[in-house]
């Protein structure tokens, strides 16, 4: 009987234990910004950028306040497209009539717009730009939720005499991405993959044994994410790894030693996917809608599929307090958000 009693109270008091344990930051969810930089669209600006992109502007009729507006209107997760710009001016020529913003663009370093010539309005004309708008709001709220930013690096070919190719990113241009994170933000507010791997062999093991940080030691924090091709992931960790000294984590299978973060931009065919990764508990990102389909149809069901799959992310163009440049009276808000 004693013997009984005192298994019961084991078990009672591993209960216990396990209830009490914090709540890491896998279990928060994001509601985010896709393509972060793109300003609101005016009517003249939709104007012009239908005369210049034609067709194509169908997909990208949208756009965003001011950064630290966005997170104003409760954004945890944002995302900016820098292309790399070693020695400075590749992307200077639609300042030309701005001798300010004309000067910064000719200065060397990362630059954030969509696409070169055709689409280059932006919030935030630099890389380090755009971090320090977060940094500056993340100052004036300390104990904010962690902030994650997704690092889209561009580098892919338009193979047209309109636009030319962008040069492609280099091990020192990968080490000025870590070098801009850390000087706006401070490494003591990165969770960068040291702080999670610890002591553990590899990223990955220290993700699926419930090593995130706990969400009351990431308030004020930021997370940064490579969101890059196999190209400039591989060239991201090389020498790096399980991504060690690295400010970002990145995307990589779900098998090797760096994983850790996912981004599956469509989880209508991959909630099954998705629930696995998120029982593992590795971070995914997924977006609810996409290039103005969803909003211009009402259309939910992406939506719907991404809150069952878990994704602790859902990314989008029209959250609440979004501007709605084609009056479309969409929005996007997931059944946990604001709450």
């Amino acid at each position: 009987m004693r013997t009984l009693i005192l298994a019961v109270a084991l078990s009672v008091a591993a209960f216990a234990s396990q209830a009490a344990e914090p709540a890491k930051i896998n279990s928060l969810r994001w509601l985010g910004s896709h393509n972060s930089y793109r300003p609101a669209l005016d009517p003249e600006a939709m104007v012009h950028q239908r005369q210049v992109m034609g067709e194509r502007s169908r997909g990208v009729e949208y756009g965003h306040p001011p950064i630290q507006a966005q997170l104003d209107l409760g954004i945890r997760q944002l995302e900016f497209d820098p292309y790399a710009d070693a020695t400075g001016g590749l992307y200077a020529a639609p300042y030309a009539s701005d001798p300010a913003k004309s000067a910064i663009m000719k200065q060397p370093g990362a630059k954030v717009l969509h696409a070169p010539v055709i689409d280059s309005r932006t919030l935030c004309l630099r890389l380090s730009d755009c971090f320090a708008e977060v940094a500056t709001w993340s100052r004036a709220h300390p104990g904010h939720a962690p902030i994650v930013i997704f690092v889209n690096t561009k580098e892919e070919p338009f193979n047209t005499p309109a636009i030319p190719n962008p040069p492609l990113w280099t091990e020192a241009d990968l080490a000025g991405i870590d070098a801009d994170a850390v000087k706006a933000f401070g490494r003591d507010r990165i969770i960068a993959p040291d702080d999670v791997r610890g002591a553990r062999a590899t990223l990955r093991e220290r993700v699926t044994a419930g090593g995130w940080p706990t969400v009351d030691g990431a308030k004020g924090k930021v997370l940064l994410v490579l969101d890059a091709n196999p190209r400039v992931e591989d060239a991201y960790r090389a020498g790096h790894p399980s991504l060690k000294g690295r400010a970002l984590f990145g995307l990589y299978a779900e098998t090797e030693a760096e994983a850790a973060v996912f981004n599956i931009q469509d989880p209508r065919p991959e909630e099954n996917r998705i629930k696995a990764l998120v029982a593992q508990g590795f971070l995914v990102r997924t977006r609810s809608d996409a290039d103005t389909t969803e909003a211009r149809n009402h259309d939910l069901t992406r939506l719907q599929s991404a809150e069952r799959s878990g994704a602790q992310i859902i990314s989008t163009d029209y959250y609440p307090g979004a501007p709605d440049p084609l009056d479309l009276k969409f929005e996007v808000k997931p059944s946990w958000f604001g709450r």
